[in-house]
């Protein structure tokens, strides 16, 4: 645990947990760990935590807003749910990547009673073997607002950002970087290179208002490509996205970033066609990246591949799922538990 102080911009960003000095850099023995942390699967499923099953969460139904810290509202959901029904192997991902995710409501007490408020930004990597349930992460945060957490300001949120990752770390078996932030931060833009790589400028207009926009459920036969003797190199970024919620059927809207390279010749309005296909679709966030990763790494067959989302805030908490063949395709400020990324238009 360290807190780091900048006098020059007055961000004050507390950091919770174990620490990699190599943090921005992914383990190159992830596939070794990937392999370990299975085969103790057995195991965890006999700690004292909840089996899985998607009814027992809070999602979808009434519940009373706690009034006190409690860890037994969080609940977690098995990534190898959704990867087995796209070929995606657990032991042996074609990906790296992180989950951030940015939470807008924690509120806690000091001992005298004085509200504190901070924005919280969390990033776990994709290769663990669950990740949390966002409405009982929103229900456990809530479990703070009217608990004491220390003497002072500082002191209470020490202790609360360690708690958090402490408990989120034992829920999810995996490192879960915290950081808290008030109000003096500074934010970075996150995928600059982006800006002004719209995918609706790609694709003529006349070509669009060709386009019978027809499919609503995932249709990755509408990717079309010619393979090539060249490599060809692909940027984009849309707010095509949305997908919903699978189990209260909410909308959840994203802005997708693409970066790939690939000797297959694109036809980028079949992209478009496709990535509105995810308008019916009933999956997390996370499954919605992996999903859209998984198509263009089997149709286009890429040397390099980055794919990554930034979705609209619900019920306070915002999800960015971020999967790449190659860790330096990773956007460093997106991942990077120091710094606080700036919006993007919808969020």
């Amino acid at each position: 645990m360290f807190r780091v102080l900048n006098a020059e911009h007055g961000i004050r960003n507390t950091e919770y947990g174990i620490r990699n000095t190599e943090y921005g850099t992914l383990n190159t023995e992830r596939g070794t760990r990937n392999v370990e942390r299975r085969t103790r699967n057995i195991e965890h499923e006999t700690k004292n935590m909840k089996p899985f099953n998607i009814h027992d969460t809070a999602l979808g139904k009434s519940v009373s807003i706690p009034e006190n810290y409690d860890t037994s509202l969080l609940f977690r959901i098995p990534r190898s749910e959704n990867r087995v029904r796209y070929g995606i192997d657990d032991a042996q991902l074609p990906f790296v990547g992180f989950d951030v995710w940015n939470c807008y409501e924690l509120s806690f007490l000091t001992d005298n009673g004085l509200p504190v408020s901070r924005v919280m930004k969390l990033v776990y990597p994709a290769d663990s073997i669950y990740l949390v349930e966002s409405k009982s992460l929103k229900l456990y945060l809530n479990s703070f607002n009217m608990d004491h957490f220390g003497k002072t300001v500082l002191k209470a949120e020490e202790r609360v950002g360690v708690i958090i990752s402490t408990d989120l770390s034992l829920l999810l078996d995996t490192q879960v970087y915290v950081t808290l932030f008030d109000a003096s931060c500074e934010t970075r833009q996150p995928f600059p290179e982006f800006s002004h790589e719209d995918l609706g400028r790609k694709v003529p207009v006349q070509v669009q208002e060709g386009i019978s926009f027809t499919h609503f459920n995932e249709s990755p036969e509408l990717l079309k490509s010619e393979l090539t003797t060249t490599l060809h190199s692909y940027l984009f970024r849309t707010d095509l996205l949305r997908s919903n919620c699978r189990v209260t059927n909410q909308p959840d809207w994203g802005d997708l970033f693409v970066n790939m390279s690939t000797k297959q010749d694109i036809e980028l309005s079949s992209v478009m066609e496709y990535l509105v296909s995810f308008r019916k679709e009933n999956h997390f966030h996370e499954e919605v990246v992996e999903m859209i990763y998984k198509r263009f790494y089997d149709i286009f067959k890429p040397v390099t591949l980055m794919v990554a989302a930034m979705y609209t805030r619900r019920g306070g908490i915002d999800i960015n799922p971020m999967r790449a063949s190659h860790s330096g395709l990773l956007d460093e400020t997106l991942m990077s538990s120091k710094l606080m990324a700036a919006k993007t238009l919808r969020q």
